[in-house]
């Protein structure tokens, strides 16, 4: 199937809208087409692309809520998919706090589909992919990874009048170089439009980071000062977003801002807020209520200023609704799908050049939660780590472990880049910059 046009998607939100028999309905319609070419081993292995739509219907009775979805398009089944909402809602338990679906407010839908994502077909695709090769294989590197690109239309309606649709694109690369002699160095892209794709630096990027970092060597388990290039800032923000930045997380005691508003918890470098409607963001500007997303500013010079909330936490802790919210059924409440941190003054070089002595990490691996509250994660370094000496990267590390709070970690913060880089992650996508933060716990290596 081709991949629905904004007006198509509004057209068939409100008609489900309308075949909905209950006392108010809500139909979030997704439709995309999803590409991707892999390689291994210096070659192309798999070429892919799936198109595909689906419906969700939220309905509502009096307080009381039910979702069904599918991807059946016919009049049948969109009429089954109806019935079965308005079944699930009359056995779903009552919510008194539930505020109703929300009214229609104005939502700004910027032109963010780049025609050349739509062009970005399987010959591009291997284009790119051969250009990356080409940076590894000369310098008798293998190299794997992905070039992916994905052409997305979304729509809301319910039955109070909301009524939005927009369409956006988003292209991705990965390369993992690794040598024969220990070396392995990564590199990524993300972005709305292939012709920004720089796929032949990507594979030098990451050729050079494998070169750099054959025959790696033990590094103490202990704090040291480190230098983080921007993909493992990105984990950083990703995670504090989805522990600390929600209504939900703030007002259940869960989130390290509980609190804490008001006061200074990171560094006076560090600013950090949600913001779908900047000049460089490329996704949504509105929620999968069909609310505009507003900008949060979340931390400004160090200090905890607010958090994110939707129509539902906005309603029942009397805040107003920044467009926050995830698809209906919700369990984890409002989420930050924009994260962004402001850049500094100085270059990733002028960072290394500060360190006496330190570790460089050019990413983070397998990274998890160990004590949410604090925001404290767990995970190791991964594709070029690298010890600092008197300015310089000197040896390559083995892979580090680390235990680390984040929060923590960003009050420790003493330079930021001005470069940054957008990354996609699990919540949506961040750009971030890369960070010199004083101290850094490394527990041990994995090898």
């Amino acid at each position: 199937m081709s991949r629905l046009t904004t007006a198509q998607a509004r057209e068939l939100a409100a008609r489900v809208v309308a075949l909905t028999e209950a006392d108010a309905a809500e139909a979030l319609v997704t439709s995309h087409e999803d590409s991707l070419t892999r390689f291994a081993e210096n070659r192309i292995h798999q070429n892919v692309t799936e198109a595909d739509a689906r419906v969700s219907v939220r309905a509502v009775l009096g307080d009381r809520q039910g979702v069904a979805s599918t991807n059946r398009l016919d009049d049948e089944s969109l009429s089954a998919c109806c019935a079965a909402a308005v079944t699930a809602a009359s056995a779903a338990p009552a919510d008194p706090n539930f505020p109703g679906l929300p009214a229609p407010e104005p939502v700004d839908t910027p032109a963010r589909a780049a025609a050349a994502a739509g062009e970005f077909g399987p010959d591009r695709r291997a284009e790119a992919v051969h250009a990356i090769v080409q940076q590894c294989s000369s310098r008798l590197i293998k190299a794997a990874g992905g070039v992916a690109s994905t052409l997305q239309t979304v729509a809301v309606g319910n039955s109070l009048g909301v009524d939005v649709g927009m369409e956006t694109t988003s292209v991705r690369a990965t390369v993992l170089a690794r040598t024969d002699r220990g070396g392995s160095g990564w590199a990524s892209y993300h972005g709305p439009d292939p012709a920004k794709l720089a796929a032949d630096t990507l594979g030098d990027e990451a050729a050079t980071l494998a070169q750099r970092s054959e025959y790696p060597t033990d590094l103490e388990p202990g704090a040291y000062t480190v230098v983080l290039a921007p993909e493992a800032v990105a984990d950083i923000v990703d995670f504090l977003g989805y522990l600390g930045f929600s209504t939900r997380a703030f007002e259940e005691g869960r989130s390290f801002m509980s609190g804490r508003l008001g006061e200074r918890i990171m560094s006076e470098l560090v600013n950090i807020s949600d913001d779908a409607l900047a000049p460089e963001a490329f996704g949504l500007t509105f929620d999968f209520e069909g609310m505009p997303k507003r900008r949060v500013p979340i931390i400004e010079n160090g200090v905890a200023t607010d958090v994110v909330t939707d129509s539902y936490w906005g309603a029942r802790t009397g805040r107003e609704n920044t467009g926050h919210a995830l698809p209906a059924p919700n369990p984890y409440g409002p989420m930050a799908l924009d994260l962004k941190m402001d850049p500094g003054d100085a270059t990733i070089d002028e960072l290394i050049g500060s360190v006496e002595r330190g570790v460089y990490v050019s990413r983070f691996h397998y990274v998890n939660v160990e004590d949410p509250v604090p925001a404290t994660l767990t995970g190791m370094t991964r594709d070029g780590t690298f010890l600092i000496e008197d300015g310089a990267l000197t040896a390559p590390l083995k892979n580090q472990r680390f235990t680390q709070g984040a929060v923590a970690a960003l009050n420790a913060v003493r330079a930021v880049t001005r470069e940054r880089a957008f990354f996609d992650v699990m919540l949506g996508s961040v750009l971030v910059p890369g960070l010199l933060i004083d101290t850094w716990e490394f527990t041990g290596q994995t090898g």
